[in-house]
């Protein structure tokens, strides 16, 4: 069974490496929520700190959280030693795609920082007693 997407379908976003090694995101449409193009995950596993968010923004009637994600490698990662997690207010809410973590690792490595920030929005149901909760974020960086 497909996972149920609460977000509208974003547009079509095609991801390109610029001279300078930055992670650039094309949209190829106006819409204003585009700006939400690549979709977290592992959000499943950190339900817990999605749901303190949402509690914690009272946004139980909402279905949507605005706010700014951290990108924070993680190079001590099992699974992936260009793993990038994605932090919102402090907790964990999931990562980058493992096929495109080195991509990110290495546009924040060029950035000079230790991390990067992006705007985030946390997206679910709000009219179900236990919803899906999914992550979206813009990489805009050039």
């Amino acid at each position: 069974m497909a996972r149920p997407d609460y977000f509208e379908q974003a547009p079509q976003s095609r991801f390109v490496t610029s001279d300078l090694g930055a992670f650039v995101v094309v949209n190829q449409s106006g819409d204003d929520d585009s700006e939400y193009n690549y979709g977290v995950v592992g959000e499943s596993f950190q339900r817990d700190h999605l749901m303190a968010l949402i509690r914690a923004h009272k946004a139980f009637e909402t279905g949507e959280i605005l706010a700014t994600a951290v990108l924070e490698p993680e190079p001590t990662n099992p699974f992936d030693s260009t793993a990038v997690k994605v932090v919102i207010e402090g907790v964990q809410v999931g990562y980058i795609a493992k096929f495109d973590s080195a991509a990110v690792t290495k546009m924040i490595e060029k950035s000079g920082k230790k991390s990067y920030e992006v705007p985030a929005k946390i997206g679910f149901d709000a009219e179900s007693p236990a919803p899906l909760i999914g992550v979206k974020i813009a990489l805009t960086v050039e």
